[in-house]
């Protein structure tokens, strides 16, 4: 089935609704937009907070994949940066065809990702994928005008984020209690009418804790003359992705692969994606068996046996360490978190 292709070109904020509309067809309302039925279900919100700031929640599933390419405006515009509250749904690269002309992005579900918008990016939302994501959209002015007081620190990760040689992505996981906060945020975006204020003193606390925790990591750890391995560590990625069936390639096959020495690919990994190459890749791997044993289409036996385990002890044991329950102790009801 053909995929759905959008295009945006220009990085501000305020007309971004308005081109989704005429691409869509479909009118904005309570500053909403209706993914139309002939596409799939669910909306689009954006709602303006202060003059600069903005929140954008994107809650929908589509029918057929859909392709985004975001190209960049004018060099006169100013950076917007985005950061994005992954709460479920990933959107995954693009590895083949006209495509790899731009930069891609890789989302992990239950984390968190800080950019600057001002480099050619593609997405791809896969079909029957629920996307439930929160983005943050401000610009350097208005941080500056907020955050006046906030440390030097967070200014260099500024400046470095609108440096143009290399996109600089800083993600975090986000814990139990972020997570909770983030989603209680989107039940706010969810409905109709709401207290602004409410609205505004999460995003405003969230944003701050966020920045509070990558000033910690230091300014060292995202530089970016640091990024410049960036197309050859999300590559790294996309392998480990397609290798959930089976033990993981050894960082000497892995480095020997993509042309860069073992202790290059495991520095530039965590500057990347914060995690060790290790920790990322069974997270990860722990994750694809959570949803499919929420989606109840396998045994636990069948996923640990797609999951390239032999015994169903392993699993066990590995799923219980990355969660802290059984894989037969997950319900419908409870919620579990990547740690």
């Amino acid at each position: 089935m053909k995929s759905y292709e959008h295009t945006h070109d220009a990085t501000s904020m305020h007309a971004y609704m308005e081109a989704l509309s005429d691409q869509l067809k479909a009118p904005i309302k309570n500053n909403s937009i209706q993914i139309p039925e002939s596409i799939g279900t669910g909306f689009i919100k954006n709602l303006f907070i202060d003059e600069g700031f903005c929140l954008r929640y994107y809650h929908f599933t589509l029918n057929r994949d859909l392709v985004i390419k975001w190209n960049t405006g004018s060099e006169t515009n100013e950076p917007i940066f985005r950061l994005i509250f992954f709460l479920e749904g990933v959107a995954k690269d693009q590895e083949s065809g006209d495509l790899n002309k731009g930069s891609h992005l890789f989302e992990t579900a239950n984390s968190a990702i800080l950019y600057s918008s001002d480099f050619n990016r593609i997405k791809i939302v896969n079909a029957n994928r629920p996307v439930n994501r929160m983005v943050f959209l401000f610009t350097k002015k208005w941080l500056q005008e907020n955050f006046n007081e906030a440390s030097e620190k967070i200014i260099d990760i500024v400046n470095v984020l609108v440096k143009k040689s290399q996109p600089t992505l800083i993600i975090e996981d986000i814990d139990r209690s972020h997570y909770i906060f983030a989603h209680e945020l989107a039940k706010e975006m969810k409905q109709d009418y709401f207290p602004l204020i409410h609205v505004k003193t999460k995003a405003l606390i969230l944003l701050n804790d966020f920045l509070n925790r990558i000033v910690s990591r230091g300014i060292s750890n995202i530089n970016i003359d640091q990024t410049l391995y960036y197309p050859e560590i999300t590559k790294v990625e996309s392998t480990l992705r397609q290798s959930y069936n089976r033990p993981m390639p050894s960082i000497t096959e892995l480095a020997s692969d993509f042309n860069l020495s073992p202790s290059t690919l495991k520095r530039h990994f965590k500057i990347v994606y914060g995690k060790n190459i290790q920790t990322y890749y069974l997270a990860n791997k722990m994750a694809v068996g959570k949803s499919l044993i929420l989606s109840k289409s396998k045994t636990i036996s069948e996923i640990a046996f797609e999951l390239g385990y032999t015994k169903l002890n392993s699993f066990s044991k590995a799923f219980k360490k990355q969660y802290g329950i059984l894989p037969k102790e997950v319900n419908n009801s409870c919620i579990i978190y990547n740690t």
